[in-house]
């Protein structure tokens, strides 16, 4: 018998049959956002429970949860630097079911870690810059540090450490850029997440942090912690007596900040409307007022305006990471 072998098929024929593949396909897009939010939304936050992206993300929870309508929830996957997390959200499928709040390390990841298994750039994009804060320099308040000029004179002498939530964070960028406009030497510990790193700190295991104001304010108020400047051009209303860097460097400035990003692929209408609901649940009265009083400024800022946040971080702070040899550990 001789072999069953399909019928052949005319390359304008087998064009066609893939077009109507892509045409429906295209119109199954639509309509999954147009659907959207048909089950709970997932926001990973690639850091530890207690530091300042987690404490976002539990403040703008429910909020956001009414403006969706539909439950939303928090995944706290740690580790890396936060590259953990965001590792699992660019390779998660593009339909606005898993997204992340990101740090401010999310725009120099790719300066620290070159072998991530992502792109930030290709394989992500945002949602929304949600709020941002001037950052502090803490030490425990049982340590030996009264002052700026204390802190500055120990790390002349020899070394003072400090502790991150990563490298590439923030918290570790300011250090290092402090130590080196004040010529001191500092040596870094990096933790999975703010709430560890503050803890160490307040243990006496580690000296010193620059972290952003809502997560060390609260310690700072206690007394176990003392804040010794700002990083904001001038002082800040949460603590008038405190001095910014800038009175003794000028030029020092710098915030933390917290955004929400998705994955690349998913449907513009998809982002929109999360999007739309994260800026409302930001400027919710009662949201916007517990997000003050913490210490954040609400932005409340888009997707366009999260994009350029990213791309202007990343080329501000690239040069400082290959200057100081900033590698991950």
């Amino acid at each position: 018998m001789p072999p069953i072998t399909a019928p052949r098929r005319s390359p304008r024929a087998l064009l066609a049959t893939a077009a109507l593949a892509a045409g429906a396909w295209a119109t199954a897009l639509p309509a999954l956002a147009d659907s959207y939010p048909s089950k709970p939304v997932t926001i990973v936050v690639p850091f530890a429970a207690g530091g300042t992206v987690d404490r976002v993300a539990r403040q703008v929870q429910q909020a956001l949860q009414d403006k969706l309508g539909q439950t939303v929830v928090i995944d706290n996957r740690g580790g890396a630097g936060g590259t953990i997390g965001t590792a699992l959200v660019a390779k998660s499928a593009p339909d606005g079911y898993t997204v992340e709040m990101v740090f401010d390390s999310y725009a120099t990841e790719q300066h620290i870690y070159p072998k991530l298994p992502y792109d930030t750039a290709r394989d992500l994009t945002g949602v929304s810059y949600m709020v941002r804060s001037p950052m502090v320099l803490a030490v425990t308040a049982s340590g030996p540090y009264q002052t700026l000029a204390d802190y500055v004179a120990a790390g002349k002498k020899g070394s003072v450490s400090y502790a991150s939530v990563g490298a590439g964070s923030s918290n570790h960028l300011a250090a290092e850029m402090f130590h080196q406009a004040a010529g001191t030497s500092g040596i870094h510990t990096p933790y999975r997440g703010g709430g560890p790193a503050v803890s160490d700190l307040m243990g006496g295991h580690v000296e010193s942090i620059i972290a952003s104001l809502p997560l060390v304010l609260p310690h700072i108020q206690s007394g176990k912690l003392r804040a010794l400047a700002v990083t904001a051009p001038k002082r800040v209303a949460a603590l008038p007596d405190v001095p910014a860097i800038a009175e003794s460097y000028p030029g020092f400035e710098i915030y933390s900040w917290v955004g929400m990003v998705a994955p690349a692929q998913t449907p513009a209408a998809t982002l929109d409307k999360l999007a739309d609901a994260t800026i409302a649940a930001l400027r919710d009265p009662a949201v916007a007022g517990r997000i003050t009083e913490s210490g954040f400024e609400v932005v409340a800022g888009g997707r366009d305006d999260m994009n350029r946040l990213v791309q202007a971080e990343s080329q501000r702070w690239g040069q400082l990471i290959k200057n100081r040899g900033i590698v991950a550990q």
